[in-house]
């Protein structure tokens, strides 16, 4: 809309005595007919007058002869809104054109910049970021003069969006030109009204071109099934790239015109891009309006994976904008999960891949959908090892050259080179070329993990069963001699990103690093189980405070796997595997940015424990023993710091002087808890985070079963362990100091309270914050 020229009291508008005598008819007054030239919904004249201009505003249709600045007719609107609504109500939000953008040379520079970009060739999209596909309704609906904010829900729309997903972001550089979108016109047809253009001003002053009825005028159905097609092709222009993330709009006011299974077309659309793709489905309306499609179509990308929420605004344009700036939100969010944050690249997504449904039933048999490995195609498993800092094989039970799995009585023969090799008979024996006694020896040297495995034969599904911001999960099985699932249900990971999965090396080092981390979380979390189980042993088994603390919620990781496979196609593959969390509802706890959730489930009133003084002196030990008191603040992160190899085994004294049976105990507060456990019983130089699993109670008995944690590590600190690009190092536990309140559960630990210096002007101070001095760049 151009900017408001002068009141509208003052400006000159001819009547004559036809149009005088259609409005006195009509109870408009003149003053009405300025408004709507001045604010008002303008196209060209239905009849074809080329002087002639039609404009919709305030609840009155006004032709007006621009050549003759007169009225020519007037009447009320059949889309008029109530006096609590609309333009009745509310003045429309008016928008200024960056006019130095309308200029030929700014207009040549963007097309160039969409040249470069627009997928038509090889290289195209290499250089993207992001491309968000926006579908709009504008059936006849949209013209509803209803919205506060808007001259009609229409307007308001593409209002929020030059503002809120165009104009604000680019204000804060939070995107460029290489932030591409698309925008899709849903009707009785869909129309691709805007393709593949680069975020800038040009293209904010193009959506506000798009307010205007002279573009695209309401009318007609709106029909779901077309967009949903053409939003799917336009998503997959140059996909395969998996270098940008990708966010899709669908904004209606209303049920679909048209009749489909819509849900089930936009699980089309979930399946090939899972976490990829963040969606946004809104729908406006007035109270009452069935918007039940829009949910069922959320629901569904859900069950792919993909990032995916529900908005109602009200008939509000301030209310519609927080929804969007929720898309856009999500969509940087995507962006950061696919930069590398050591290095700031954008990191390139594998997309050979297609995504399963979730809570659907698990196969219970083997189907084609699985790849199968067995005989000389599974080359065996691995463990870690804390003490070597590396993988130990699992010892391999099966016959090194027939493949037949021995029981310990069975075994006749083992290699006399690496006396690591196992044979059934004589003739296997001495017919052996399978085995590199070299490599054999050299796994021995490291050590040789005794686990029993169910069986040397595997099975994982083809599709992705779920995924997360570094890892992709498929379904795991092991197969008995017959080819039935045996054994626990299991899962098989590796990374979403294409660089880990170039060769068998840098899966390796890859999983290296996950098995690493995993294992040092393990370690803490027993550390902190047997913290806990100090406290049941100053108890009498007739004691309440006995059951009480049997109660509180111990801390488990999964203990991953790795397994080595041939592929007749793709050579030496490696996964880890692990036991699948299929009891319980798998849940964050808190991640690697400092965010912290929390659940509902509430223990016992400690309140209520008898008896409790006797175990004063056990508190303490708890409170203090094998947890590392600390200092935080006092020393430099660039200086050189003494390696510490015993990290798990350090011990300190600490005040026992407290009354337990004071404490509100609460299930939700041990993961952040446990967080900050592993920062001080490490003397600060290791945080384990990004907690995530199932919280499940047996019982008397109640365990946080977890996976895929992330360690923060201090700077120059255990050169000989790294813990990958999620590592975010004193930056990392800064954030969890950020938003951390300390509760009880951390008191009964005797963790030290520390207080994070926020920046100038923040107000950000939590209620029990810690003892941090810290005042660099990263304190918000």
């Amino acid at each position: 809309m151009s900017a408001q020229q002068g009141p509208t009291e003052l400006s000159i508008l001819e009547s004559d005595a036809h149009g005088r005598a259609r409005r006195e008819e009509r109870g408009i007054q003149k003053i009405d007919l300025q408004r709507a030239r001045r604010y008002g919904m303008k196209e060209k004249d239905p009849h074809g007058h080329l002087s002639r201009e039609k404009y919709t505003y305030g609840g009155i249709v006004f032709i007006y002869d621009r050549d003759r600045n007169r009225e020519v007719t007037t009447w009320q609107s059949p889309d008029i809104s109530l006096v609590t609504s609309g333009t009745q109500a509310a003045e429309p939000i008016l928008l200024s054109k960056k006019m130095q953008y309308e200029l030929p040379h700014e207009l040549r520079l963007h097309h160039k910049k969409r040249s470069e970009k627009i997928p038509t060739w090889g290289g195209g999209g290499t250089a993207w970021t992001s491309h968000s596909v926006l579908v709009i309704d504008m059936s006849g609906s949209m013209r509803r003069d209803d919205v506060n904010g808007a001259r009609c829900r229409s307007d308001g729309v593409w209002m929020v969006l030059a503002r809120d997903y165009i104009k604000s972001l680019l204000e804060k550089n939070v995107r460029s030109p290489t932030d591409l979108i698309s925008v899709i016109v849903m009707r009785d047809r869909a129309e691709l009204v805007m393709a593949f253009e680069p975020t800038d001003w040009v293209l904010y002053n193009m959506i506000l071109d798009m307010r205007e009825w002279t573009k695209i005028r309401p009318h007609g159905p709106g029909n779901y099934m077309p967009a949903l097609e053409l939003a799917e092709q336009t998503l997959l222009k140059n996909a395969e790239a998996g270098s940008f993330a990708l966010s899709l709009l669908f904004f209606s006011d209303g049920k679909p015109s048209d009749r489909g299974d819509f849900a089930e077309r936009m699980g089309g659309i979930a399946s090939k891009f899972g976490r990829r793709l963040t969606l946004l489905c809104v729908g406006m309306a007035e109270e009452g309006e069935d918007f039940s499609t829009l949910y069922n179509m959320v629901d569904e990308a859900k069950a792919y994976g993909v990032v995916a929420s529900f908005g109602k605004p009200s008939l509000d344009a301030d209310s519609l904008s927080n929804i969007i700036t929720s898309l856009a939100s999500s969509l940087t969010a995507s962006k950061t999960e696919m930069t590398d944050l050591g290095t700031g690249k954008s990191k390139t997504l594998r997309t050979d891949v297609t995504f399963e449904k979730r809570n659907i039933p698990d196969d219970t048999f083997l189907t084609a959908d699985w790849y199968v490995y067995r005989e000389n195609g599974m080359q065996g498993f691995f463990e870690w090892s804390y003490t070597n800092n590396d993988f130990v094989m699992v010892m391999d039970t099966r016959c090194f050259s027939c493949w037949t799995l021995l029981k310990e009585d069975s075994v006749k023969y083992k290699c006399i080179g690496c006396q690591t090799a196992l044979f059934c008979s004589k003739k296997c024996n001495q017919g052996d070329r399978n085995h590199d006694c070299a490599y054999m020896r050299k796994e021995k040297r490291k050590g040789i993990s005794r686990t029993t495995m169910p069986s040397y034969a595997v099975a994982m599904k083809k599709s992705v069963f779920s995924e997360g911001a570094e890892r992709m999960v498929y379904k795991f099985r092991f197969l008995d001699s017959s080819d039935h699932f045996t054994g626990p249900k299991m899962v098989a990971k590796e990374s979403r990103f294409v660089d880990v999965n170039t060769d068998y090396e840098n899966r390796l080092s890859y999983h290296r690093e996950f098995m690493r981390t995993q294992a040092i979380a393990s370690k803490m979390a027993l550390k902190f189980n047997e913290a806990l189980d100090f406290l049941l042993k100053g108890c009498k088994r007739s004691d309440r405070s006995r059951a009480y603390f049997t109660a509180l919620p111990r801390i488990n990781f999964l203990s991953p796997q790795l397994v080595h496979v041939t592929d007749g196609l793709l050579g030496d593959l490696v996964f880890l595997i692990e036991p699948m969390l299929d009891v319980g509802k798998y849940e964050k706890f808190n991640n690697n940015m400092g965010y912290v959730k929390g659940q509902k489930q509430l223990l016992p009133d400690s309140k209520d424990i008898h008896n409790f003084g006797s175990e004063a002196e056990t508190v303490g030990k708890v409170r203090g023993e094998d947890l590392g008191v600390i200092e935080e603040g006092s020393e430099d992160e660039d200086e050189e710091e003494e390696e510490d190899d015993d990290l798990l085994h350090t011990t300190s004294e600490s005040n026992p002087d407290v009354d337990v049976s004071t404490f509100d105990l609460r299930a939700e507060d041990f993961p952040s808890a446990f967080s900050h456990f592993s920062y001080q019983m490490s003397k600060g130089k290791l945080m384990v985070v990004d907690l995530q699993g199932v919280f499940t109670v047996r019982g008397n008995t109640s365990v946080y079963e977890l996976t895929d944690p992330v360690i923060h590590k201090k700077k120059k600190t255990f050169k000989h362990w790294s813990f990958g690009r999620t590592d975010r190092g004193q930056k990392g536990m800064n954030a969890f100091f950020h938003t951390h309140v300390c509760t009880d559960a951390c008191q009964l630990f005797g963790l030290t309270k520390h207080r994070l210096h926020p920046k100038s002007g923040s107000d950000h101070v939590g209620e029990y914050a810690y003892e941090y001095k810290w005042d660099g760049p990263d304190a918000a």
